[in-house]
């Protein structure tokens, strides 16, 4: 059903007797070092501060991968950035010769990468090494196909006008603030713990630029971005399953949490592991959940139920029911 809602508001036409509230928002997207090509995306939901706002340059690059990185389970023991960095390179190659599978990784998670087109986002965890990857990788042209990297990035860009590439820019800036907050808790500092967290950048990565038009409250508006990065995190030993959403116990505690920070972070349960040598639980996923779904303001839930209801409306509500005008003054605001 959805599927053919998405398909056939592509085909409706427009009355000559509705209203002009202004420029539809357009969005140019190409390589930096090649302006010739470039690919283009018009739409409604297209909004400035994910878009332009979210990809700080200076905080990027000083959270770049160490030289020497200690594991998290045992800190007597080490790698080097050089084999960890030489075994990425290698998945990129792999990844664009469209392997299925590769020779220093094991596939957590793909859903939300298209391999044809090379983009979205893929988890994976090293062989040899105690590291969990999230690969981020897009061009310009996929970039502006939101709708092709699979269901849930398609209801990403209606509600917050993201993209998984553009969200990955927001995780290791708000662990950090995550872990400032549940530091100045009795209740959570002894209990909750978050990986450690870097950025990669592969040698012969791409920048994209992105020019937006008629977004906002700026007639034109650019920003660059890298093409191909990815987010090397600490890989979490597992207790035991104890999260799980038919466990009264853990969906109380776990959204007791995340109301406390605000709701920062992914409720979802999957989100949350009791570690094996520390008995703390683990936030794994860092996402700033607010800027995911669009939501504004302070985030308060009762519980899953009321959770899963106010992502339903808000999600059905920016995609069927916003009038024009209101619309429109979201977009210049």
């Amino acid at each position: 059903m959805f599927s053919f809602l998405f398909n056939t508001l592509e085909l409706v036409s427009r009355s000559v007797h509705r209203l002009n509230y202004g420029e539809i928002p357009l969005l140019i997207a190409r390589w930096e070092k090649n302006p010739v090509a470039s690919y283009l995306l018009r739409s409604s939901f297209l909004k400035k501060e994910p878009l332009f706002k979210l990809f700080d340059k200076d905080f990027f690059y000083s959270h770049l991968l160490p030289d020497k990185i200690s594991y998290r389970s045992d800190k007597t023991k080490f790698v080097d950035k050089a084999k960890l960095s030489a075994q990425l390179e290698v998945l990129i190659k792999e990844i664009n010769q469209k392997k299925e599978t590769f020779s220093h990784f094991s596939i957590i998670r793909d859903s939300n990468f298209n391999k044809k087109r090379e983009a979205g986002l893929i988890i994976l965890k090293f062989k040899d090494y105690p590291f969990v990857v999230k690969l981020f990788m897009e061009t310009p042209k996929s970039f502006v196909r939101p709708y092709a990297k699979g269901f849930e990035p398609r209801f990403f860009f209606i509600m917050g006008s993201v993209n998984r590439h553009l969200m990955g820019f927001t995780r290791i800036k708000n662990v950090e603030n995550i872990r400032n907050k549940i530091a100045t808790s009795k209740q959570w500092s002894k209990k909750i713990e978050t990986p450690r967290k870097w950025h990669w950048v592969p040698k012969n990565a791409q920048n994209i630029k992105l020019i937006g038009k008629n977004i906002g409250n700026t007639k034109q508006i650019e920003t660059t971005i890298p093409g191909t990065y990815a987010i090397i995190a600490d890989a979490i030993e597992l207790k035991d399953k104890c999260f799980s959403i038919f466990n009264r116990k853990a969906r109380k505690m776990c959204m007791k949490l995340c109301n406390y920070l605000d709701v920062a972070i992914d409720p979802h349960i999957d989100n949350f592991l009791q570690e094996k040598h520390t008995n703390k639980i683990v936030i794994v996923d860092t996402e700033h959940f607010p800027t995911l779904v669009g939501f504004k303001g302070k985030l308060k839930f009762k519980g899953y139920f009321s959770w899963y209801i106010r992502l339903s409306k808000k999600c059905v509500g920016d995609l069927f029911f916003r009038h024009k005008r209101k619309r429109h003054k979201k977009r210049i605001t």
